[in-house]
């Protein structure tokens, strides 16, 4: 029991007297834990997250749609299918706010709905005639506040009178939806140019249409399950099967439903104006609609909801690789420090041996040495990854979601996993290192290691180099091969730091490049504005007239843009806009479409047409393959890919007019026009905006520089990150090249007082040390580059968002930085060493150890 006592008294002495060692191992294995644990925990926390949001507001399991709507027949079979808990049926319909220029999705609301409920941010919800509730983006934007009064306007031949009792609404609150988690993307739009700005919300008795446009379906058994699981995704995959089963005659049903209302009709119109009864067949047969079409989609046809999960997984895939380089420097510095360790305390083994203790009990000392550091530090790091990580990656993605703040959760899984690790890269390295030592006899151990034979050098070999050499460097070439160990350890450490910060500076580059190559490389053209297509011939003549009298404007491309849909089995659906324009030898002025390895450019033809890079990487087609699109009333179109072009923001389709006819049955209708023009400031296009959208037939106008910018602040989010992965791949350095270079004085003090007893001053004595440590920092820098470079790969194909892709650079001044940041946290060592030198005792290191 006494020897017990003993035992774990000295191993806390050890402690005590070691804690540079100590601590140095605390901080490498907390790095590597809260690292880890914190990016491995981020992706889960996301997704409950989300899952807790839904299932808070009652997002739906389904939604169904018709061609000619649902009627309370179709609303019945509905609530037919088994399983089913609640079916809620909604008017919707697409409408301009005002004069605004901004397209909403209007949708029904009544005091019983059940699903896909709203939070909201400001007022109440709408609850008299005449009240509406806008998209809480309209009011971060400060396009409307509480108060204003809106004025619903139509397009393309239908007027709000058509579907509303009233088209004058006063706003009375802002909401967020379950539906729109994205912050930019309200989905697809009938009128204008295709795409939805916002969503709003009137009450249901506000609409006039005969028949529902859409129903929310929700299932027992998915409500006890989390929404991005595979448990809930089965579920729903199976009841999506089973209502498009029930609704298998309803298309044949509607359409006699049609055909009876068409025939009273036209009764009632035979009677007014005694017509002939052939007329009425006539008339009958001409005005018989085609078949209708039914469409059951679930959560994932939801702007935002698939890709907010792969946001998540993209984490968990970074955070299975970037830890690895923590941990496995963390156990190559580890196991160099117990060895080291162990080495020190060879003539107290001996003593212990001959004293009667066994190997166990010996080996305990540098066992509990290491779990301790490994304990302490994973219990830090776990506090640390847990906690702070999650919030600083979840405030990154919130300019993207609009959800609520994360919820935070303890993931035992990852906690057992990091504590396993960090005991794998400390006490399993004592164990190895002191069983080398016990191997050994009390006798032998007792005394002190004898010293590795001098032997010559590879560089020896070459008598011309290795002649001119003075007497310190061919010093310093020999002792970086006597230590070889060292060597490769500091090497491997260095470079697996300087490897991190290029990364995180290389994901910089890539990020913020991605602004000027998009607006202004690729999209040309200084301003965009989107037309009405119904305007009048004054307004269409006054918007022609402006544009022929502003001599700034230097060319002008009118073009065809519409929402689509890309469609594929398991692929996330993407927002497409197809772009037509007028003058396809006028492109090149406004839009480059080039090869982006060669530079190669890419022209339009009439074969086929040309797509974005990164939709094709999405869906796997190359040019010659096929692409299926869905228009705004999911018809799927197929489209051949004549060639691939770079973009690195959106999913554009180029066509050339014949080819747009050849694939969708109909002429191109140009609603938008670009517009060139140069030298100008942001006063100068304030206020040709003013006029742009002061004239009847503008719908919008959107100037480059503003999209540009508006990027940037978006990809700004992403810098914390970034500097979370500098910041902590820079403390690391610090560590590893601390304790690296602390062993190398540790061992080597007897040396180190014989040249000072030799006659040499304190500078030239660090200068003995440190000749070798630059070295190894120079080749690390070296290595950890073409490593980084690498990382930086991997981390863009994992990192990268569906409607983005980042551009594969990294700049030469992020090598520079890279490097210039090793260098810096390695001169803070060689200052804290060349401290520790000058205290060397050099009477004590020399006295004799017999």
């Amino acid at each position: 029991m006494m020897k017990k006592r003993a035992l774990w008294k000295d191993v806390f002495r050890e402690i005590g007297r070691t804690k540079a060692r100590f601590l140095s191992i605390f901080a490498i294995i907390m790095l590597g834990v809260s690292f880890f644990s914190g990016i491995k925990s981020a992706g889960p926390d996301m997704l409950d997250t989300a899952a807790t949001y839904y299932k808070d507001l009652r997002l739906m399991d389904l939604r169904v749609q018709s061609t000619y709507g649902l009627s309370e027949q179709g609303i019945e079979k509905l609530r037919g299918i088994p399983g089913v808990q609640t079916v809620q049926p909604v008017y919707s319909s697409d409408v301009f706010l005002g004069d605004s220029g901004l397209i909403a999705k209007v949708y029904s609301y009544a005091d019983n709905n059940e699903l896909n409920g709203y939070k909201l941010t400001a007022g109440h919800l709408p609850a008299a005639s005449g009240e509406i509730v806008l998209d809480e983006h309209l009011r971060e934007q400060e396009k409307f506040k509480l108060g204003d009064s809106i004025i619903f306007g139509g397009e393309a031949g239908e007027t709000p009178e058509q579907s509303f009792r009233t088209k004058t609404y006063t706003v009375v609150g802002f909401a967020q939806s379950p539906q729109y988690i994205e912050t930019a993307n309200r989905g697809t739009s009938r009128i204008g140019k295709g795409t939805a700005d916002a969503f709003a919300v009137i009450p249901e008795e506000d609409f006039t249409l005969p028949v529902y446009t859409e129903a929310y379906l929700s299932f027992k058994d998915t409500a006890a399950e989390r929404a991005y699981t595979p448990a809930y995704d089965t579920l729903v995959e199976r009841h999506l099967t089973e209502t498009e089963q029930a609704l298998k005659d309803y298309p044949a049903q509607r359409l006699e439903e049609l055909k009876a209302e068409v025939a009273a009709k036209l009764a009632a119109g035979q009677q007014a104006a005694d017509a002939s009864q052939q007329q009425q067949q006539q008339t009958a047969a001409q005005s018989q609609p085609e078949l209708p079409k039914v469409y059951v989609a679930d959560r994932t046809m939801n702007p935002g909801y698939a890709e907010y999960k792969d946001n998540a997984d993209r984490l968990s895939a970074i955070a299975s690789a970037f830890p690895v380089f923590f941990f496995l420097i963390a156990a190559l510095v580890s196991l160099t420090t117990m060895t080291r360790m162990v080495e020190e305390q060879r003539l107290q083994i001996g003593t212990l041996k001959a004293l009667g203790y066994g190997a166990m009990d010996i080996m305990t000392k540098f066992l509990v040495y290491g779990t301790l550091a490994s304990l302490a530090a994973s219990i830090a790091g776990l506090a640390v990854g847990f906690t702070f990580f999650p919030d600083l990656i979840y405030n990154a993605y919130s300019s993207l979601y609009n959800l609520p703040d994360v919820i935070k959760s303890f993931y035992p899984s990852y906690a057992v996993i990091s504590i396993v690790v960090a005991l794998i890269c400390t006490t399993m390295t004592a164990m190895v290192a002191s069983r080398v030592e016990l191997r050994s006899n009390a006798s032998v151990l007792m005394r002190p290691k004898a010293p590795k034979s001098g032997q010559r050098i590879l560089l020896e070999r070459f008598k011309f180099l290795w002649t001119r050499l003075s007497f310190v460097q061919k010093v310093t070439a020999r002792n970086l091969f006597r230590y070889k160990q060292r060597m490769f350890m500091t090497v491997i450490g260095v470079a697996g730091c300087t490897a991190l910060i290029l990364t995180g500076f290389g994901l910089k580059d890539s990020i913020g490049s991605i602004a000027e190559r998009q607006f202004g490389g690729i999209m040309k053209y200084s301003a965009l504005v989107a037309l009405h297509d119904n305007a009048a011939a004054a307004e269409q003549a006054s918007y022609k007239k402006l544009i022929e009298q502003e001599t700034a404007v230097t060319g002008t491309l009118n073009v065809l843009q519409e929402a689509v849909t890309a469609r594929a089995k398991g692929v996330n659906d993407q927002e497409v806009r197809i772009f037509v324009p007028s003058d396809t030898t006028a492109l090149a002025s406004f839009v480059n479409l080039k090869d982006r390895s060669t530079g190669k450019p890419r022209v339009l033809s009439d074969e086929g047409a040309v797509i974005t890079e990164k939709l094709a990487k999405l869906y796997d087609v190359a040019p010659g393959g096929t692409l299926t699109l869905l228009d705004s009333n999911n018809e799927p179109f197929q489209i051949k890919v004549a060639a691939v072009t770079e973009n690195y923001v959106l999913h554009y389709v180029y066509m050339t007019p014949a080819y747009y006819t050849e694939v969708f049955g109909k002429e191109p209708v140009y609603n938008t026009q670009l517009l060139n023009y140069s030298g100008k400031d942001k006063g100068w296009e304030s206020a040709f905006g003013e006029k742009l959208t002061a004239n009847g037939q503008v719908a919008l106008v959107s100037f480059s520089s503003g999209v540009g910018e508006a990027f940037e602040e978006t990809m700004d989010s992403m810098d914390i990150v970034i500097v979370v992965l500098i910041v902590s791949a820079a403390a690391l350095a610090f560590v590893v090249l601390y304790n690296l270079t602390n062993i190398n004085v540790s061992e080597r003090v007897r040396e180190l007082s014989t040249i000072k007893v030799l006659g040499f001053y304190d500078k030239e004595v660090t200068l003995y040390i440190y000749r070798e440590n630059i070295l190894l920092t120079l080749l690390g820098i070296l290595s950890g580059s073409a490593l980084g470079v690498i990382l930086h790969r991997f981390v863009l194909s994992t990192a990268e968002l569906d409607a983005t892709m980042f551009a594969p650079l990294i700049k030469w001044q992020s090598y520079i930085y890279a490097a210039l940041l090793t260098i810096l946290f390695s001169g803070i060592v060689m200052a804290f060493m060349h401290i520790k030198l000058k205290r060397i005792h050099m009477i004590e290191a020399l006295k004799s150890v017999e």
